[in-house]
């Protein structure tokens, strides 16, 4: 981390004073404090020192994860080389700026591939923001398989707990979706559509409140209501998120079907999905 390349000068220094004072005169001992406060104050701010640096310089991904995202993320695809490197620093970033919480992995930690995706889904919402982190919801937790809350005590794959700011995933529903795009629902988008919603309630959002609403959605998915309440595992779904759902992920014939919700989101997610 940047915040400790930082703090080097003034370990350095103390341990020099440290040595100057012990070995060659006790004058020079008034010269620790100063850098001891310092490589202190580095250490309390590290965060905000690190995110700063790395917001003007993105770290890289991982060759491998770039190859994933490249592989089956077709809205990274459609995007020009110079978008493209913007798109994977701003994941990178995300990762870092995320609070991953790991449950029943055996490892203790969310697998890079799964915070790869997750990430992903959020950046492609806020791509067209200058704000990257949904502030009041950076805490992720995870689990491998479907898990019971105490709102949803039976197993589903995804949900929003809105009071303690955090959302909760089942990393075997997301990396299905993931990987067929055309055949699974994604949860990760799913949750993230309503998070950015509540991020940004003032934006004109469709209602999706007619009768046939949900009957045009299956048509741009081919994914019937029942397909998506059983992979999210959790009945009643609300239609928005679905619709920017497929927004992202069927571009094409969400703007056949929906042409004027389609012009709408254009304006709240910035220019759009490249189609």
């Amino acid at each position: 981390m940047f915040s400790n390349y930082l703090a080097i000068p003034s370990v350095l220094l103390s341990l020099l004073f440290l040595y100057l004072a012990w070995e060659v005169d006790s004058e020079y001992s008034i010269w620790i404090a100063p850098c001891v406060v310092l490589s202190a104050v580095i250490y309390i701010f590290s965060p905000q020192i690190n995110w700063w640096w790395y917001n003007r310089r993105p770290p890289r991904l991982e060759p491998g994860l770039s190859s994933l995202l490249e592989r089956f993320c077709s809205f990274y695809r459609r995007l020009s080389p110079g978008e493209k490197d913007r798109f994977r620093g701003r994941v990178a970033l995300f990762r870092m700026g995320t609070d991953w919480e790991p449950m029943a992995f055996e490892e203790e930690a969310v697998p890079a591939d799964v915070q790869l995706v997750l990430a992903a889904q959020a950046v492609m919402l806020t791509f067209g923001r200058p704000a990257l982190l949904f502030d009041k919801f950076e805490k992720v937790i995870v689990y491998p398989r479907p898990f019971s809350t105490p709102e949803y005590p039976f197993d589903h794959a995804s949900e929003l707990f809105e009071p303690d700011g955090c959302v909760l995933f089942s990393a075997e529903q997301l990396m299905r979706a993931f990987a067929e795009p055309s055949n699974w629902y994604n949860v990760g988008l799913h949750e993230y559509a309503k998070v950015y919603a509540l991020t940004y309630p003032g934006e004109p959002y469709p209602a999706f409140e007619a009768e046939d609403a949900w009957e045009k959605l299956q048509t741009v998915s081919q994914m019937p209501r029942g397909h998506v309440e059983s992979v999210v595992g959790i009945a009643g779904v609300d239609a928005l998120p679905v619709a920017i759902h497929h927004y992202f992920v069927f571009p094409e014939r969400f703007r056949v079907v929906f042409p004027d919700e389609a012009k709408v989101f254009d304006g709240i997610f910035g220019s759009g999905p490249k189609v």
